[in-house]
């Protein structure tokens, strides 16, 4: 049987009008009055789909011109295991993409049409945490996805950054390495700040000295990281001895290293280098790239069966997920 808003509103103890506003997030009505109803809401099956046209999951990708999201390898293979995973449970994906401008100028429910919806996964990658406000009172159930914000009250699934870095900058270390630098993104995401402490972790725990002045910051893709790096070496030779170089620098992501290295072997610069992430190009470069390998299918999936898991379960609890990583050693860190 289905469930009226007239039911909500006589197990809650207020007006049909008041539940209204809180389902669809209008004015007038206090935040914890709002969840008290929407709980009430999610216990009494009111979100629960009755039919299998109405299993549909929205992936909602916010972009924030970081110039991180795109069509890239990483994000192809994240798709196709939220894809896989949507397939295997039943559901059909939407995709929709929204600038993070449109979000302060439009209500949430005219962009993901949340009547036609079962759950929503919400891209994370370029959000900042008070992103997250718009997403509050949402109806029904939602996923972070590829970002930890650790201090909310929000089920995310995300990439073990801080581990990850951690593990690859003590790679470095025990190959001899004592000066080592990072290659950071001028445009600056949740993902890249936990892998600067995983960075910052590492050096601290092996008593080597933190330099400001050896952390370049440059765009996160290629071209741009190329472009960026090669000037940060010729200012900091400028400035510094050739032998005040850190023989090693640990690139935020991939697209970053590549750049990285181009810049390298133009200045005819020996100089170990790693990265994150374990795109396909990494085993094709010269010298390829060791860096830290992301199961991104496996990171769609667990997100998608998360999500799953609260749309099947009205009154569920909040989890935090993060997805393991493995350094992958090839021929870009030398023995010092």
């Amino acid at each position: 049987m289905k469930i009226k808003i007239s039911d909500i509103a006589k197990k809650a103890g207020v007006s049909d009008g008041t539940v209204s506003n809180a389902l669809n997030n209008r004015k007038g009505i206090s935040n914890e009055k709002r969840e008290y109803i929407l709980q009430i809401a999610r216990e009494m099956g009111y979100f629960r789909k009755n039919s299998d046209q109405d299993k549909l999951i929205r992936l909602l990708i916010v972009n924030k011109q970081a110039h991180v999201v795109g069509d890239t390898p990483f994000f192809s293979e994240l798709i196709r295991g939220i894809e896989t995973e949507c397939s295997g449970q039943g559901f059909e994906l939407v995709i929709n993409h929204v600038d993070a401008e449109i979000l302060k100028n439009r209500r949430l429910e005219d962009i993901l049409k949340t009547d036609q919806t079962s759950g929503i996964l919400l891209l994370g990658t370029e959000m900042e945490v008070q992103d997250l406000n718009y997403f509050r009172n949402i109806c029904i159930p939602l996923v972070v996805l590829d970002t930890a914000f650790r201090d909310t009250n929000f089920d995310y699934v995300a990439i073990n950054n801080v581990d990850g870095t951690y593990e690859i900058v003590e790679h470095l270390i025990k190959n001899g390495h004592t000066s080592i630098g990072i290659i950071n993104s001028s445009h600056q995401i949740n993902n890249f700040r936990e892998r600067k402490n995983g960075y910052v972790h590492a050096l601290n725990d092996n008593n080597l000295l933190l330099s400001p002045e050896n952390e370049a910051l440059v765009e996160p893709t290629p071209e741009g990281a190329y472009l960026d790096m090669k000037a940060f070496l010729n200012s900091f030779l400028a400035e510094f001895p050739k032998e005040k170089l850190p023989t090693a620098f640990y690139a935020v992501n991939d697209n970053i290293a590549l750049g990285a290295i181009k810049a390298f072997n133009e200045l005819d610069l020996s100089i170990s280098i790693c990265g994150f992430d374990d795109l396909p190009i990494c085993e094709l470069i010269t010298p390829a790239l060791t860096t830290v390998h992301v199961n991104k299918q496996y990171l769609g999936k667990t997100a998608v069966s998360r999500l799953v898991q609260k749309i099947n379960t009205p009154n569920y609890d909040i989890q935090k997920i993060l997805i393991a990583t493995k350094t992958i050693q090839r021929d870009s860190v030398k023995k010092r």
